[in-house]
């Protein structure tokens, strides 16, 4: 099901960015005819874009080690002995309560 809900959104997002790229961008922005839609490079939005893209994976990349790694530890982690009780509990008797 996971895969499915990737492959769709994946679809989702190659449809919108297709249909966006195919029209005519003086439609899009609602005067003339014609022309095409104008992408412009911004270095420094696109220097912007990479330092918070790269700020995020820094922070993000360790805490899912550490969380991944807790995790696999208690899966598969080394298990403790469980204490051993050496003489049972004998049950209460009314002559123990006096």
């Amino acid at each position: 099901m996971e895969v499915f809900d990737v492959l769709f959104i994946m679809v989702l997002c190659f449809a919108t960015l297709l249909s966006t790229m195919l029209m005519r961008g003086k439609v899009l922005v609602g005067s003339g005819s014609g022309g095409g839609m104008a992408y412009t490079f911004s270095p420094w939005t696109f220097l912007l874009t990479f330092l918070g893209l790269g700020a995020y994976l820094a922070v993000v990349i360790p805490r899912s080690n550490r969380e991944l790694g807790e995790i696999v530890e208690s899966l598969y982690g080394e298990k403790r002995p469980e204490p051993q009780i050496k003489e049972p509990l004998e049950p209460a008797t009314a002559e123990a309560a006096k």
